[in-house]
């Protein structure tokens, strides 16, 4: 479970790049801040495939994001299986077709620690977030990427890296990739992304 909502807070982070043909990485940052507080509400489909390191085979998965500013997210697995993270405020909420589970994020110090650094991914800030990552940017032109190396747990414990992929020319992230300790990793297509469109609040329900 911490895993998928780590993955999320990532995703965030990125869905807030820049238009950019010859930045300096501080303009590059400075721009992605600029078109984050912008940034009211997101919907996105997404591809994700996981590759097993002890496996060769691979598993691909689909769904489809939403956000509203300032902290309503929801992120749902709708093929080959069905399961929706929901964040409501202080409200965590999580279904399968097993059950359902309600977590108060304020009771959890976990919870507290990602909510925070979600929210910092959120404002576009997590390119520049030195007191959770150490944060390298490389690229020119239309093509960047933000390596992200954890400094803290959980996430340290979990991820030797996470590299974020910008299309600056579209002003949208195109791709995520996530590295476990273990070896195992993690790839996450963004697609069909929309900015600043409404979003029915129904999505974000606890039910």
């Amino acid at each position: 479970m911490r895993k998928i909502i780590l993955m999320m807070l990532l995703l965030i982070c990125g869905l807030t790049a820049a238009c950019s043909q010859n930045y300096t990485q501080a303009q590059v940052r400075q721009r992605i801040n600029q078109v984050a507080a912008h940034m009211s509400t997101l919907t996105c489909d997404f591809v994700q495939t996981k590759q097993l390191k002890m496996l060769k085979s691979k598993m691909v998965s689909y769904g489809r994001m939403y956000y509203s500013r300032p902290d309503k997210l929801r992120w749902e697995y709708t093929t080959p299986y069905q399961y929706i993270f929901i964040l409501n405020g202080q409200t965590v909420w999580l279904k399968n077709t097993k059950g359902s589970n309600k977590i108060n994020v304020a009771q959890s110090k976990m919870f507290k620690e990602i909510t925070r650094i979600m929210m910092s991914s959120v404002l576009g800030t997590c390119v520049s977030n030195n007191r959770d990552f150490n944060v390298t940017l490389q690229g020119s032109g239309n093509n960047w990427k933000a390596i992200l190396k954890p400094k803290k747990n959980p996430m340290r414990q979990m991820f030797n890296a996470i590299t974020v992929y910008f299309d600056m020319k579209a002003s949208m992230v195109r791709g995520v990739r996530m590295v476990e300790k273990n070896g195992d990793t993690t790839d996450i297509v963004l697609k069909n992304a929309k900015v600043n469109t409404p979003v029915n609040a129904k999505v974000f329900n606890l039910h």
